[in-house]
C-alpha cells in the first residue's frame, strides 16, 4: 500500500472515530446546552417580574386573586408565572430549579421551574418561573439536527481538505518515483535537484542520489574489469589456436592426439566467442554505439526469419507474423537492433517443441505512439522461480537440449535498455513470451 493511500486511511479511520466520539457525545451535550439556555432564560424573566414589582408593587400582581397567589400561564401554556404569599427559602436552598410536574391543560407534565424567594413590604413572598420540557426537547431536537448537520459538513470538508493536504505535501515522492522509473539501467545519468522545502524530502533524495551514485561506481568498476579481462584473454587464446592449427599440420601426429587438439579447439571457440559476448555487453553499456539509423522493424525480422529458415525447417517450426501498421525504431543502432531479434528467435527455436512447434510474431501500435510487439513459442515452460533471473548473465532455463553460457538474452537487454525499450518475460504451459515496448520513434 502506498504512503499517500496509508495516510489517507489514517486520516479517514481518525475522522471517523473523532465523528463517532462526538455523535455519542453530541445528545448529552446539546440537552445540558439546552437546559442551560432555558435556566438562563428564566432568570432573566425573574429578574424583570422583581423589577416590576418594585416598580408597580406586588398588590397588582395578587389582586382579585383568591389565597394570596396569582397563577399565570401563557397562551399555549408552555410558560407561567406563580406568584403566592409564604415562607421564605432557607439561605441553604436559595433559588432553586427542577424539573417538575405542573398542570397543563389539565394534565401532568414536566416544567423546569425556578424557585426563588424575597421579602417585599415586610412580607416573605414565593415566585416560581417554568417553562415546558416538551418546548425545551422541541429547541433541543432542532439543536441536535442543526448539530449533527454541522458535524457532518465538518469532518467532510475537513476530511477533504486534509487529502488535498496531503496530496500536495506528498508530491515530492510522486516525483521521486517518478524520477527512478525513469532511470534505464545501473549507470543513469545524475538526477536535478529535487524542488521542495521540505527537509525530510531533501534528505530523501540525498539519500537516493548518494545510493545511485554508489551503484554507479560499483558497476562501472564491474563492467571496466569484465571487458579489460574479456580483451586480455581474446590474445593467449588466439595464440593458442594458432598453435593447435600448426600442430594438427604435423604429418606424423598420431591420431588420438589429432582428436585431442581438435576437443581443444572447439573449447577454445566456445570460450572466444563467449568473451566477445561479454566484450558486446560492456560496449553496449558503455555507450560506445551510434545510433545514426531509422530501422523498419517488418523488414529487419523478415532478413532474420529468412537466415534463420533451415533451422526451422530442420525442427519443423511453423513461424507466423502479424504485424499491425509499420513499426519503426528511430534514432537506432541496426546492427544491435538485429542482434536483439536474432537471438529472441533464436532462443525461440532452441527451446520450442521437438516436432511441430510454433512461433509467433505479434504487434501492434498503441495510442500514444509506442508499439508492443510480443514473440510466442511453445515449448517447456519456464519454472517461475527462474524467470526474475531470465535476463542475467550465464543464468539460462535449461531443458537438457541445449548449449549455452545463457548470455544471449543478456545481450537482449543490454540491447533493449540501450534504445530504451521496455522488455518482460512471462510463460506458461502454452509456452513463453517476450514482450517488447517500442518507444515512439523521434
Amino acid at each position: 500500500m502506498r504512503l499517500q493511500q496509508k495516510l489517507v486511511l489514517l486520516t479517514t479511520l481518525s475522522k471517523g472515530l473523532m465523528a463517532g466520539v462526538l455523535l455519542l457525545a453530541l445528545p448529552w451535550a446539546i440537552e445540558v446546552f439546552a437546559l442551560r439556555h432555558t435556566e438562563a432564560r428564566l432568570r432573566s424573566e425573574l429578574v424583570k417580574v422583581r423589577q416590576r414589582i418594585e416598580r408597580v408593587g406586588v398588590n397588582s400582581f395578587l389582586a382579585g386573586q383568591k389565597n394570596d397567589q396569582r397563577l399565570h400561564y401563557d397562551l399555549l401554556e408552555d410558560e407561567f408565572i406563580d406568584l403566592r404569599r409564604g415562607q421564605l427559602l432557607t439561605a441553604a436552598q436559595g433559588d432553586t430549579i427542577a424539573t417538575l410536574p405542573r398542570q397543563q391543560q389539565g394534565e401532568l407534565v414536566d416544567f423546569r421551574v425556578l424557585r426563588a424567594s424575597f421579602v417585599h413590604d415586610g412580607q416573605p413572598y414565593t415566585l416560581e418561573i417554568g417553562k415546558s420540557m416538551e418546548s425545551v426537547e422541541d429547541v433541543y431536537g432542532l439543536l441536535r439536527g442543526f448539530a449533527a448537520y454541522a458535524l457532518v459538513f465538518a469532518v467532510l470538508t475537513t476530511l477533504l481538505i486534509e487529502l488535498g493536504v496531503i496530496n500536495y505535501l506528498l508530491r515530492p515522492v510522486d516525483q521521486i518515483v517518478m524520477r527512478l522509473r525513469a532511470v534505464q539501467g545501473p549507470t543513469p545519468p545524475p538526477l536535478p535537484p529535487l524542488h521542495t522545502g521540505t527537509w525530510d524530502f531533501q534528505y530523501l533524495d540525498n539519500s537516493i542520489q548518494q545510493m545511485l551514485q554508489k551503484i554507479r561506481t560499483v558497476f562501472e568498476q564491474e563492467r571496466e574489469f569484465i571487458a579489460n579481462v574479456s580483451h586480455e584473454l581474446l590474445t593467449p587464446i588466439s595464440i593458442l589456436q594458432n598453435r593447435f592449427e600448426n600442430m594438427l599440420q604435423a604429418e606424423n601426429l598420431p591420431e588420438e592426439a589429432e582428436m585431442q587438439l581438435v576437443t581443444s579447439q572447439k573449447t577454445l571457440q566456445r570460450l572466444t566467442a563467449t568473451l566477445r559476448t561479454l566484450l558486446l555487453i560492456s560496449r553496449i553499456e558503455n555507450a560506445q554505439f551510434a545510433r545514426p539509423d531509422r530501422v523498419d522493424i517488418k523488414e529487419l525480422l523478415a532478413e532474420i526469419v529468412e537466415e534463420l529458415d533451415y533451422r526451422l525447417q530442420d525442427q519443423h517450426i511453423a513461424l507466423q507474423q502479424q504485424l499491425t501498421d509499420d513499426p519503426v525504431m528511430a534514432p537506432a543502432n541496426r546492427t544491435l537492433l538485429f542482434t536483439l531479434f536474432y537471438n529472441l528467435l533464436s532462443n525461440a527455436i532452441k527451446y520450442n517443441l521437438p516436432e511441430d512447434g510454433r512461433i509467433a510474431i505479434t504487434g501492434a501500435a498503441q495510442a500514444d505512439g509506442s508499439y508492443v510487439l510480443v514473440v510466442h513459442n511453445t515449448g517447456k515452460p519456464i519454472p517461475k522461480e527462474q524467470l526474475p533471473y531470465l535476463f542475467e548473465r550465464f543464468r539460462r532455463f535449461d531443458d537438457g537440449r541445449v548449449e549455452g553460457f545463457g548470455l544471449g538474452l543478456s545481450v537482449v537487454r543490454s540491447v533493449a535498455q540501450f534504445h530504451f525499450i521496455r522488455i518482460s518475460a512471462a510463460s506458461d504451459e502454452q509456452g513463453t513470451s517476450f514482450t517488447l515496448h517500442l518507444p515512439r520513434p523521434r
